[in-house]
């Protein structure tokens, strides 16, 4: 009789993008927040009217709305909760997204940031693969 042994190898990679001083620089693997951060050391970003959108495997589609006189300051990060994640609502550092427990998590994520005119200013993509292996 033989035994096989097996086990499973998991791999992430992310890719970044921005176009800009505003990039992604963080998103919760399992869907619990999304990080944004302004690049520039003086400047400060207003994104009135910006929108976060997030696509899972190709099914989940979400999208957040920045609220008027929404402000990521000079060199500082904006933390976007999913709502029960554990964060506070306490603008403009850490911000809660009412409409969804979840940003998601799967093995394809996009995850865009787009400005009031609709242009993609910053993407953070990951994938993750699962390979097994077995031994005999």
């Amino acid at each position: 009789m033989k035994v096989v042994k097996g086990e499973m190898a998991t791999r992430t990679s992310f890719q970044r993008s921005a176009k800009g001083n505003v990039s992604i620089a963080e998103c919760h693997p399992e869907g619990k927040y999304i990080v944004l951060e302004n690049t520039h050391r003086s400047k400060d970003e207003i994104l009135d009217d910006w929108k976060l959108k997030r696509n899972v495997d190709g099914k989940l589609d979400l999208e957040y709305q920045f609220p008027p006189r929404t402000t990521i300051k000079a060199g500082k990060t904006i933390r976007i909760w999913a709502r029960n994640q554990g964060g506070i609502n306490n603008p403009p550092d850490n911000i809660i997204f009412d409409a969804a427990d979840s940003w998601g998590s799967g093995s394809n994520v996009q995850t865009s940031l787009l400005n009031k005119e609709g242009e993609e200013r910053a993407t953070h993509v990951q994938r993750t693969s699962q390979q097994s292996t077995a031994t005999i």
